[in-house]
């Protein structure tokens, strides 16, 4: 246990008084002045519990994309999660406030972007042994773990296609860890269950679909989406299948663009199509596929006796961020009679868009959709959703019997577990359920559109410097740039090198692409939901200002 320590503040106006401190829990006593007011900050991976002793204050609160300013007067309690930002103001001649952290907090480094601390994965006592530890040796182990984990809370993490941390997120891994249900059955899982379809339904509406023939769940990423879209696919186009399997099905053929998920490629292994089934589609100079150059490959393809079974159009492709043209696809498809399948599992969120929804227009037309929440929208690793507008098919594909013992009286569609094939699935839909409660669908309007006009700045921003150039004009969230030497001259693998600096300074940790016989370029990921465009010229200047012996 710490002893008591007193830290004036003079230039915030209140002292910060350290009443204990152990592993586990940290108090702090705050006095304050009249006018005193913190800087915005974080709990660096802990959760606060605060009283108000005396006094009155403002409390400002930024949660994920939503910001909130509550007034706290004597004897009222407030919880800012680890995820949220805040900060207090006095607005009293003076007060007193206390402090709950859990864990106590770490140091005042930890709130910076780390790649990699000093501790390397190989130094840490990962092997398992005979022995067990205490759970308060566990917890310790679990604070190491997290200060030598790659800081994807940061504004200055971009290397996937998600960042930051959300306390509706938190909350729903909190419930799902407490009451441990599954979604096989309604009765064991009836709230989960009504959720799941609140919000299968509620995307479909947002698709253009109508209510009496959606249907949907939640699966294990965007790549078991795909999955259960082809799945789908075969299963409408030769119900037969399930019995008699593949010696009933022709040769067929699945279509995506050469900018694709590898997925699908996995999805074709995986089902029994195997790789030859996939064709990809060439694109246009912005990675979208050409409708023209699909409609001539299924026509080549049926005068050869193979069945187009599939297409699997991409919004939001994984580099670029570019959208297909869904609604010239969606022509092509109805007449060849074709399944065709949208992976929105990055740029999905473009539907609750007011500026930019006409990246996605013909949505209405595809028979299935990919959303992932965990993405742009900060859910819960994993929070991916299948959704389609043949309302029996997922039941007609994965229902089959010798279930008896566990689907009783309940019907074919509260009983979740014959939609899909897993039995034991969590209610992974319930972060995103959480986020759209506290949001509303015009919070989350608010949020992509905000996104979508920092990309505009960035773009503009970009193109006054010499030394960068934009490898594509942006739809999406999506900046892919190419950084020059400090002598102006572009060459392919300088972005790459770039790249590597920026990480091993702990600077940021932006990835890297290239496209087929072009250079290397940088591709910042505009996710994070407190993001601003100050962060994004930090990332680039950093760049150009990087010092490596070349």
């Amino acid at each position: 246990m710490e002893k008591m320590e007193l830290k004036k503040q003079p230039a915030t106006g209140y002292e910060r008084l350290t009443i204990l401190k152990t592993e586990f829990v940290e108090i702090v006593r705050c006095h304050w002045k009249a006018d005193a007011e913190s800087e915005l900050h974080s709990h660096l991976g802990s959760h606060c519990s605060t009283l108000i002793e005396s006094g009155e204050f403002e409390n400002f609160e930024e949660r994920g994309f939503k910001q909130e300013i509550s007034r706290k007067s004597v004897n009222d309690s407030f919880y800012i999660p680890s995820s949220s930002r805040h900060k207090m103001k006095c607005v009293s001649v003076a007060g007193t406030t206390l402090h709950f952290y859990t864990p106590a907090l770490l140091t005042a480094q930890n709130d910076l972007f780390q790649a990699r601390k000093s501790s390397e994965v190989a130094d840490l006592e990962l092997k398992l042994q005979s022995q067990g530890l205490k759970f308060e040796d566990l917890v310790k182990l679990t604070r190491l773990i997290q200060q030598n984990s790659v800081s994807t809370e940061s504004v200055m993490f971009m290397n996937q296609l998600f960042a930051g941390h959300i306390p509706e997120a938190q909350l729903a891994d909190e419930l799902i860890s407490r009451t441990r249900s599954t979604l096989a059955t309604y009765e064991a899982s009836p709230i989960y269950t009504e959720i799941e379809i609140e919000v299968t339904q509620a995307l479909g509406q947002l698709l253009g679909w109508s209510t009496q023939d959606i249907e949907g769940l939640s699966v294990p990423g965007g790549s078991a989406a795909n999955f259960m879209a082809l799945h789908c696919a075969r299963q409408k186009a030769f119900p037969d299948y399930k019995k008699l399997g593949l010696r009933y099905l022709p040769a067929l053929k699945v279509y995506c663009s050469d900018q694709a998920h590898y997925s699908v490629r996995k999805a074709c292994v995986a089902l029994g199509f195997g790789e030859d089934s996939l064709v990809t589609i060439a694109t246009d100079s912005e990675g979208r596929m050409l409708p023209s150059a699909l409609a001539q490959r299924i026509d080549i393809d049926v005068k050869n006796n193979f069945y187009p079974l599939c297409v699997i159009a991409t919004a939001g492709t994984t580099v670029m961020g570019s959208f297909d043209p869904i609604g010239n696809l969606s022509v092509i498809c109805q007449k060849n009679n074709v399944w065709l399948h949208v992976d929105g599992a990055w740029g999905g969120p473009i539907i609750f868009s007011k500026t930019d929804r006409d990246l996605i227009s013909g949505i209405e037309h595809a028979d299935s959709f990919t959303f992932d929440a965990h993405k742009l929208l900060g859910a819960n690793l994993t929070s991916s959703l299948f959704i389609t507008r043949h309302r029996r098919i997922l039941l007609e594909a994965n229902d089959v019997s010798g279930a008896d013992y566990l689907f009783h009286e309940q019907g074919d569609f509260l009983d979740r577990g014959k939609l899909s094939w897993q039995c034991g699935r969590k209610p992974d839909s319930l972060a995103l359920w959480l986020i759209w409660k506290s949001y509303g669908t015009d919070g989350l309007q608010m949020f992509v559109d905000r996104l979508l006009h920092l990309q505009k700045l960035l773009v503009s921003w970009v193109q006054t410097q010499p030394r960068l150039k934009l490898i594509h004009h942006p739809e999406f969230l999506n900046v892919c740039v190419q950084v020059a030497r400090p002598d102006g001259t572009f060459t392919d693998d300088w972005s790459k090198i770039v790249r590597k600096n920026l990480i091993d300074t702990n600077t940021c940790m932006v990835n890297y692409s290239q496209i087929p016989k072009g250079p290397t370029f940088l591709r910042l990921i505009l996710a994070h939901p407190q993001l601003q465009f100050d962060d994004l010229k930090k990332i680039l200047v950093a760049a150009l200002n990087a010092k490596i012996d070349h």
